[in-house]
């Protein structure tokens, strides 16, 4: 399995430790043809970009310097919080409107879109490991969420499901393959992804293999993501950045 794009890297506007121009000279030492910038939302406390706007600036910096880069693609994206149980999440129609790819993912520091959320999003997963029966409730209240995000937005794939919060695998990339939405292969982080594939690939869902990276050194660095799926016979047809 061969990969021609990394859709999930992170630059300066957020948490990342690279330039976007950074990026761009690994994801073309990697041999890839596509890389997308998808810095976090600005929900995301101590990480997020600093306001929406921000994305319009990078739209710009991506634009002025894409000649730099012959035979590679730039795309600008959003890794969008969850930030309700109704799947809110803290990019507007503005923003969203204007990026490539949409992502979106549950991370256990955001402020919330109301005081319900305070609840829902925040308090019951810091509560999840006090108890298994904490931990259910937790499962169930974010697969909740990403669900609704899936039902109400065009997401294209769901970052690191079940990283740190739990989610129900099944049911949600059921959801996610009824509505054109793909799974996340997360090489970027240590979680059991063996557990993540063999639930998800019944369901028929596609997957992305996605570096998540945070520095310029990790981009592109996705064969932990292939072996995974080669394990469980997921073909190159069902990941839609390999060829």
């Amino acid at each position: 399995m061969e990969f021609f794009a990394d859709w999930h890297t992170h630059s300066k506007y957020s948490d990342g430790k690279g330039t976007i121009p950074e990026n761009a000279e690994a994801a073309l030492a990697k041999g890839l043809s596509e890389l997308a910038i998808t810095d976090h939302g600005p929900a995301n406390i101590g990480t997020g970009v600093k306001c929406c706007e921000t994305y319009f600036e990078i739209i710009d910096e991506v634009r002025t310097i894409s000649e730099r880069y012959p035979g590679l693609t730039i795309k600008v994206g959003a890794e969008a919080d969850i930030t309700g149980s109704d799947g809110s999440i803290d990019i507007p129609s503005e923003v969203r409107d204007r990026l490539d790819i949409l992502i979106v993912g549950l991370h256990p520091y955001v402020m919330p879109a109301s005081l319900e959320g305070v609840w829902s999003v925040v308090g019951i997963n810091q509560l999840a490991g006090i108890s298994r029966g904490g931990r259910e409730r937790a499962r169930v209240s974010n697969t909740k969420a990403l669900k609704e995000a899936v039902y109400r937005f065009d997401v294209d794939f769901i970052s690191h499901p079940n990283l740190k919060m739990p989610v129900d695998i099944s049911e949600l990339s059921a959801a996610c393959a009824a509505c054109d939405t793909a799974i996340e292969i997360n090489t970027g982080h240590h979680y059991d992804k063996e557990v993540l594939v063999r639930a998800a690939v019944k369901t028929g869902v596609d997957f992305v293999v996605c570096s998540d990276a945070h520095f310029p050194a990790s981009v592109g660095e996705l064969q932990e993501g292939a072996a995974v799926l080669e394990r469980f016979a997921v073909s190159g047809e069902r990941v839609l950045n390999a060829v």
